[in-house]
């Protein structure tokens, strides 16, 4: 006989039954005092609570496949929208590649070749768009956009660099912190502290997510963005406990930025 739960008196029997055990002091009519016990036979009712909890696990399971997928979403669904640029332009710059031959060869008048042209045109914009509405807007203002399609709020306090090379990493730092803290801390919020002293810019970044449970091991991302930091002269520090801060300091010197940062 195997005790499965000594506090509620369950027991586990070689033949897999399984019975409860009620146990109670009660008196007869002449006030002698007796011990009940009361089996009752629950080998059904322990069945279904372990098939209930393998069951619990696997929607735990496909929850957090689910979250995984979630977090990601963004990330997907922009890598999905560049492969359809790409085939798209491939096929665009095929056809106008066969056309401009066909057109050369047959030495067409020069309203057909002009023709030709304006596509090779078109299909050379698709690949300059996204980069020029980009650089069309601030990178800091642009970073807060795509903070909020993860639904993540980016506080920019204190006073910022005017340079836009400068503000280019500061938003880069910023776009890792808010993937990191949405998907690994659930955070909503993300508050950037910045100031200038001593020739050099200062950058804390702090949020309202969990905080971490242990030392924060550097993935890829962060370790790429600690490499840029450091080409450009500048250092990064980590605190994970008791809360997540990511201090960074750079020198005041534009054209440092230009040998860290892949335009």
């Amino acid at each position: 006989m195997q005790l499965r739960d000594e506090a509620a008196r369950i027991y586990a029997f070689p033949d897999g039954t399984v019975y409860h055990f009620a146990v109670r002091p009660v008196q007869d009519k002449y006030g002698i005092p007796y011990t009940e016990v009361m089996a009752t036979d629950v080998s059904r009712l322990a069945a279904l609570h372990a098939a209930l909890q393998q069951e619990n696990e696997r929607l735990a399971d496909a929850n957090r496949r689910a979250k995984r997928l979630y977090d990601n979403m963004p990330d997907i669904v922009r890598e999905e929208e560049i492969l359809k640029m790409k085939m798209q332009v491939h096929d665009d710059i095929g056809h106008t590649l066969l056309a401009a031959r066909r057109a050369l060869r047959h030495e067409h008048d020069l309203a057909r070749i002009k023709s030709e042209a304006a596509e090779w045109e078109s299909s050379i914009s698709l690949l300059c768009r996204a980069r020029q509405e980009d650089a069309a807007e601030d990178p800091l203002t642009c970073m807060q956009r795509r903070a909020a399609v993860l639904g993540a709020a980016v506080q920019l306090r204190g006073a910022y660099p005017a340079a836009r090379a400068a503000r280019e990493l500061y938003a880069l730092i910023l776009r890792e912190c808010t993937s990191n803290a949405v998907r690994h801390a659930g955070a909503t919020e993300l508050y950037a502290d910045s100031e200038h002293r001593s020739q050099a810019w200062h950058l804390c970044i702090t949020n309202n997510g969990a905080p971490p449970r242990a030392e924060i091991k550097e993935g890829g991302g962060l370790s790429s963005l600690r490499r840029r930091i450091e080409n450009a002269g500048g250092t990064v520090t980590v605190h994970s406990l008791p809360v997540f801060v990511l201090e960074v300091t750079l020198p005041d010197k534009e054209s440092i930025y230009d040998t860290c940062y892949d335009r």
